[in-house]
């Protein structure tokens, strides 16, 4: 899908290059590919490191990054599952037909879990246990084949009984936490797990790496059409790029805390985490219902695990004008969804911003926008359904850009400046 979507916009993926370094150029990075043809150096304008906790561009820009590995590794393994002896000797019901969803197992010696999603086998089990390091597989990656003997072991220990049948693939997988310095150094940036690396504990780590992406990946298109003779000029498309080590990083420290407390939790060996899991857990567990009863705070959950409350409120990028603008997310919050009419059938507001650029939501009493020198990637749409005289400015990552309780235009152009989004053409009016 990707692939069809970059050919669609004329770029080709050169299958078999490898990217040997990176070196920044003041105005430019040189980046030097190897593949069979022979090495080529190209000047490129920016260049995005995805790649990895082993980064080629983190390297070449000189950026360090902090933390260390686990003493605790994963381990994961594609198995049939059959029938489980009982108690007394007498055999218990067909080990998948006893089970029909996940389920968790949590010990002294780590957590156990198990998903009917193998990609080899029905079943796909997932432990954590102590790691020895001997074997010297890359972090992130799987490593070793687990022996089946050692997988039934796991099974037995955390309480769940039924007996591995087939063994059809399996791996111990050594982790590591890590945070780069800086996600930017000239013209090279950091992205997804070449700028910081987590636990799997929560699942932080894809959605993440897509934030990061979306986040640099407007502000690179912006700045890479920005002339230096532009409004705003070097010094606004500066802070433009900067802004992304200011947005990301923190948010990356934040979620580096939360897995990191969370593995700890589920997956150390220490007297404390394993007591927590062996003993309290179960005592705590018929308050359990209780808790998920109270929809609000299963909601704040859900929400702070999927990274909707990440925030940019400190951001340069994160302006308030006057008069401010009240009963609205603030600058820099994400946009939620809502139902709303712009003329017409009422639509879904996220399908309305679907479209690329930023988006000029006028409220539906504001004055009309006078003429004003946004640029082509700029939409201006007027809501029917929200009573004020506001605006708001929505980025195209989805982010509150800028609010204001009029229709400022002098606040609305600087701003619109700072991004990279002003130019000489005349904006339309609503």
């Amino acid at each position: 899908m990707l692939a069809a979507a970059l050919a669609d916009r004329g770029v080709e993926v050169e299958r078999g290059t490898e990217l040997a370094a990176v070196r920044d150029g003041g105005h430019g990075a040189d980046a030097v590919l190897r593949s069979r043809a022979g090495t080529d150096v190209i000047r490129c304008p920016f260049v995005a490191g995805r790649d990895g906790p082993d980064s080629t561009v983190r390297a070449g820009a000189g950026i360090r990054w902090h933390g260390g590995p686990y003493a605790v590794e994963a381990v994961l393994a594609d198995i049939d599952l059959g029938r489980a002896s009982g108690r007394d000797g007498a055999e218990a019901r067909d080990g998948a037909e006893a089970r029909d969803g996940a389920e968790a197992f949590a010990g002294r010696r780590g957590l156990l879990l198990l998903f009917p999603l193998g990609e080899r086998a029905p079943w796909r089990l997932l432990a954590t246990g102590a790691s020895d390091g001997a074997h010297g597989a890359a972090f992130g990656r799987p490593g070793p084949a687990v022996p089946r003997a050692e997988l039934q072991r796991l099974l037995n220990d955390a309480g769940s009984d039924p007996r591995i049948e087939r063994l059809a693939w399996s791996a111990r997988v050594p982790l590591q936490y890590r945070l780069a310095r800086r996600f930017r150094r000239g013209r090279p940036f950091l992205v997804g797990d070449a700028a910081h690396t987590y636990s799997p504990a929560t699942g932080q780590g894809m959605n993440a790496g897509i934030q990061d992406a979306v986040n640099l990946g407007w502000k690179l298109g912006f700045a890479a059409g920005t002339s230096a003779g532009a409004i705003g000029g070097e010094r606004g498309t500066e802070v433009l790029l900067d802004s992304y080590d200011r947005e990301r990083r923190p948010v990356a420290g934040r979620r580096l805390v939360l897995t990191h407390a969370a593995f700890w939790a589920e997956a150390s060996t220490g007297r404390v985490p394993s007591w927590l899991r062996a003993v309290a857990a179960p005592r705590g567990a018929p308050a359990v219902p209780v808790l998920l009863d109270h929809r609000r705070l299963v909601a704040e959950g859900i929400r702070v695990i999927s990274q909707l409350r990440v925030h940019c409120r400190s951001s340069p990028l994160s302006v308030e004008g006057t008069p401010h603008l009240r009963g609205v997310p603030r600058p820099g919050d994400r946009l939620p969804d809502a139902t709303v009419s712009a003329g017409g059938t009422p639509q879904r507001l996220h399908g309305l911003l679907a479209r690329p650029g930023v988006h000029l939501l006028l409220q539906r009493d504001a004055d009309p926008l006078p003429d004003m020198t946004h640029g082509p990637y700029v939409d201006v749409l007027r809501l029917m359904n929200s009573p004020g005289r506001g605006l708001m400015a929505v980025r195209p990552d989805g982010h509150v850009g800028y609010t204001s309780g009029a229709t400022d235009a002098a606040g609305l152009n600087g701003w619109l400046a700072l991004i990279g989004a002003a130019a000489t053409s005349a904006g339309r009016r609503p």
